[in-house]
């Protein structure tokens, strides 16, 4: 049995001289999760907005399942999506907030009081149901615009953002419900952002876009380890260090270099993938720590090395022996050579 897909393909979009979307061709599995991970103007929005019918693409084709959808309307898609800010009706308590687009569907009132009570237990928020949004928290809010978007139970759930003006804590507990959900549901969901921490928890499949362009898809741990480009790897936010290879070794710190025998290019290196070390011994590199920055459960130590500066995640006990100033050495476990085409 073939794998059921939504397919896009050489999609274009333009607003006046600027590509929003730049030929953009992929396959998407239905029933799973894709993420689209890329920052502000990438183009993140518009692509959802073309597979939902709310924008037309300039060239190219939306297709489900070998059946070309470009032309349908929105109510045709059998798509639902849930926007960055909820934008309930505030003259309608939460009942009818949910129970809205279920009114174009022509079904029974029985049918309609079972599906609101499933999308609000689904959510958790059946205690809400009499509430109007003005009493609502800004999460509860979203749980609602998301039952709204489920209850009708679409064949594609459209995710822009959805998450992305809550406060940290309510954000992974979303996350973690929002996959519980698509596993429950079976419905494939499509969710954009720019979070990488986010895309990494929840995706299947997952798309890098930036500047209109796809630079790498697939299994995301892959993605996120070897990143197929250098945007991908600036995306996530990976060393990227100028280097030349010679024979199969390579050389890094050095841009240019005058024998004919060198490939210039890129080394991608994770963050995680540095080990920082107070004693220096062969094929390790001497280095200056420039700036400590501490997270909830790891530091950032930024450190110079030939001039260039790496980003570097330290467990926080590793990081608390090494001082602003103090000269260490780095060891490179892993990383990935980009060739200059």
């Amino acid at each position: 049995m073939a794998l059921e897909v939504l397919k896009l393909i050489n999609i274009t979009k333009r607003y006046g001289k600027v590509i929003a979307l730049n030929r953009v061709s992929l396959e998407i599995p239905l029933n799973k999760i894709t993420v689209v991970l890329g920052p502000s103007g990438s183009g993140k929005t518009t692509l959802l907005r073309i597979i939902a019918g709310l924008e037309e693409p300039d060239e190219g084709k939306v297709v489900i399942d070998s059946v070309d959808i470009t032309s349908l309307p929105p109510w045709k898609r059998d798509v639902s999506m849930v926007f960055q800010y909820p934008n309930l009706f505030p003259h309608l308590n939460v009942y009818d907030n949910i129970a809205f687009g279920l009114e174009a569907l022509n079904i029974s009132s029985e049918e309609r009081n079972s599906r609101v009570y499933w999308a609000a237990k689904l959510l958790k928020i059946e205690h809400l149901l009499n509430k109007y949004p003005d009493q609502l928290s800004g999460g509860e809010q979203q749980r609602v615009a998301l039952a709204r978007a489920l209850v009708v139970k679409p064949r594609i759930l459209l995710l822009d953002e959805p998450l992305s003006n809550l406060d940290l804590a309510l954000r992974e507990e979303l996350r973690v419900e929002l996959k519980s959900i698509q596993r429950r549901t079976g419905i494939t969901f499509i969710h954009v952002t720019h979070d990488q921490d986010e895309a990494l928890e929840l995706a299947d499949y997952l798309v890098v876009l930036y500047r209109g362009r796809i630079v790498d898809y697939g299994d995301p741990l892959r993605v996120y380890e070897e990143p197929a480009s250098t945007e991908a790897a600036k995306v996530f936010g990976h060393n990227i260090i100028p280097v030349f290879s010679r024979d199969k070794i390579i050389y890094p710190w050095s841009k240019t270099s005058s024998s004919s025998n060198n490939i210039q290019g890129y080394l991608i290196i994770p963050q995680h993938r540095i080990r920082l070390l107070k004693e220096c011994s062969n094929n390790k590199y001497s280095c200056i720590v420039k700036n400590k920055l501490l997270r909830r459960n790891y530091a950032l130590i930024l450190v110079e090395c030939e001039g260039v500066i790496l980003k570097i995640a330290s467990t926080l006990d590793n990081a608390a022996q090494f001082t602003e100033g103090s000269r260490v050495c780095i060891e490179i476990t892993k990383s990935k050579f980009i060739e200059i085409v």
